[in-house]
């Protein structure tokens, strides 16, 4: 069964509940809502749990600003909600893991140089504390402390001014993007799911629309989120994810 495009999710929906014929997304006030409507489901649907298939992407981090001064710091990938570990380029050319460790341990580390070392420099974090950053070699840990942005324990000035977002790799999960103005865009989730998305927002869209209870979309959603659970998987199912830095209890 091949990915319904956003309009024909609308189409549909509007069928169902009894609406006039919908041949654009803003063609209505009624379309309008439907569009809302699916747009929190999606939402909704993956935030519910950690989906397989928005684990073990990978991607780099986003590059600094020019006018950011925190050289140390790169900003996480806004689609990025979880890093399950961060690989940064060594002298070598290859990609080891690094350590993640809590903000106090870093600063603790930190602390412990000595800033009158050449290859030493202090930089402030956005609070104004004052961190003794290394300036001639790849780092080899890292921590958070906004859970948006990535701190390093160093950098090689070598390789360009501050840490280089091409210097790095993230296995991640994600939350995939969808454009809900764009008619023929395809909702970027398994097949399967999409026809969890159509009921939910079916069922949701009589009651706020119609005042009427679909008890079929309802029934049908829910046998789909039981099935999903259990057949989402398509490959090996994850027995253990490894998980460091952004965590989901931060909402990202």
């Amino acid at each position: 069964m091949a990915k319904k495009t956003l309009l024909k999710m609308v189409q549909l929906i509007g069928e169902r509940i009894g609406s006039d014929e919908i041949d654009t997304l803003d063609e209505t006030i009624e379309a309008t809502e439907i569009v809302s409507i699916l747009e929190l489901a999606y939402d909704e649907i993956l935030d519910r749990r950690d989906w397989e298939f928005l684990r073990d992407r990978t991607l780099r981090m986003k590059a600094r600003e020019v006018a950011d001064t925190k050289l140390f710091n790169l900003p996480i990938p806004t689609a990025v909600t979880r890093i399950q570990c961060l690989k940064y380029r060594d002298i070598n050319g290859k990609f080891p893991e690094l350590e993640y460790v809590e903000p106090c341990l870093f600063i603790e580390r930190l602390d412990g140089r000595n800033a009158d070392d050449a290859n030493v420099t202090e930089i402030a974090n956005d609070d104004g504390v004052l961190l003794k950053i290394i300036t001639d070699k790849a780092p080899t840990f890292y921590t958070s402390f906004d859970e948006d942005n990535i701190s390093f324990e160093s950098f090689d000035e070598t390789r360009g001014t501050g840490n280089q977002a091409g210097d790095t790799v993230i296995l991640a999960n994600i939350k995939p993007v969808m454009d809900f103005a764009d008619p023929t865009a395809k909702f970027p989730i398994p097949e399967r799911m999409g026809t969890l998305l159509l009921n939910e927002a079916m069922a949701t869209a009589g009651v706020q629309l119609r005042q009427v209870v679909d008890s079929r979309a309802e029934r049908i959603a829910r046998r789909q989120g039981i099935k999903l659970r259990e057949l989402e998987p398509r490959t090996q199912r994850d027995q253990q994810v490894k998980q460091h830095g952004r965590r989901t209890s931060s909402g990202r």
